[in-house]
Formats: C-alpha cells, sequence, structure tokens
C-alpha cells in the first residue's frame, strides 16, 4: 500500500515539476510581452513627439500628416468639382435652401464617415459629438480655404458676394469628400 502511495506521490511530483516548467514558460513569454510593449510605447513616443511648440499650443506629427492628407485630398476634390461640377455656375443657379441643403449633407455624410472611422478614438475623449464637431471643423475649414485657393489657381473666382459664398459651399462638397477620404486613409 505505501509503494501504490509513494508511486502516486512521485507522479503527481513529476506533473507538478512539468506545470513548473511551463509556468516558468510562461512567465518567460509574459516578460518578452512587456518588453515588446514597452517598445511600442517608446515607438508611439517618438511619432507623437512635437513637430514644435509654441506656448501652450503644440502640434504633432500625427496632426501634421492628417493636415497635410485633408489638404491633398481638399485639393483634389476641388479640382474634380471644378471639371465635373462647375460650382460657381452651379452657385449662380441654385437658390439659398438648395444651397444650405448640400451644406447639411455633407456634414452629416462627413459626421458618418469619421464617426465609423474614429470610433474606438471617440470612446476615449469626454464627448463623441464634440469629437466629431472638432474634425467636421477643422476639415471643413481646410475644404473652404483650398476650394478658395482652388477658385482663384482654376480662374473661375467670381468675387466677393454671394455667388462666391454660395461657390464655396457647393464646391466644398467635392472638397470635404476628398479630404475626409484622404484623412482615413
Amino acid at each position: 500500500m505505501q509503494s501504490k502511495i509513494l508511486s502516486k506521490i512521485n507522479e503527481l511530483d513529476k506533473k507538478l515539476d512539468a506545470v513548473e516548467d511551463i509556468e516558468g514558460h510562461l512567465e518567460k513569454l509574459v516578460e518578452k510581452e512587456d518588453q515588446e510593449i514597452k517598445k511600442i510605447e517608446k515607438e508611439e513616443t517618438k511619432i507623437e513627439r512635437a513637430v514644435f511648440e509654441v506656448g501652450a499650443f503644440t502640434i504633432k506629427k500625427s496632426q501634421m500628416l492628417e493636415l497635410a492628407r485633408g489638404v491633398a485630398g481638399a485639393f483634389l476634390g476641388v479640382g474634380l468639382g471644378q471639371v465635373l461640377g462647375g460650382s460657381v455656375k452651379m452657385a449662380e443657379t441654385l437658390p439659398w435652401v438648395n444651397t444650405l441643403g448640400i451644406l447639411l449633407f455633407i456634414f452629416i455624410l462627413v459626421g458618418v464617415l469619421i464617426y465609423k472611422h474614429d470610433k474606438d478614438q471617440i470612446t476615449q475623449h469626454d464627448s463623441a459629438v464634440f469629437y466629431i464637431f472638432k474634425r467636421l471643423f477643422t476639415l471643413y475649414l481646410i475644404a473652404l480655404l483650398v476650394e478658395l485657393l482652388g477658385l482663384a489657381l482654376f480662374n473661375n473666382f467670381p468675387g466677393w458676394d454671394t455667388t462666391l459664398l454660395k461657390a464655396l459651399i457647393i464646391g466644398s462638397y467635392s472638397a470635404m469628400s476628398s479630404a475626409v477620404a484622404f484623412t482615413l486613409i
């Protein structure tokens, strides 16, 4: 009987040794993963390092990249809008209701695209509405500035009147769509 008990104890000791070996191996894997996480965090801090700072205002590399993508996309959209849409001609004929409807459509479409793409980042911020509004405002400002520049460069500037406002709103549809597409890439 004692030999059976001793053999069972020896079997349990062998199994316990195997479990301890596995446990040691798992601890080494966890340490390796921790080292990898630290490497990734260091790379993230390098990426997020400030390009320049002016007082409390800091522009980061990721923000500069987003700005460059937005401008490139907006300029592509302005070119397409000028060639295909003729925003100035449309602005001369469309009533304000249609123009404002286009503006509303732009904001809804781009807001949905931003929400869909940045859903995981939005949960980290205080308010999803504020996050989306901030992104919309930034992209729309870029789109308007590039649209204004595009009207001048494509020699289609209507002058400083209500036609310009309508042309900016109508043309900003393609500029804004392209800008958001480029920033979501």
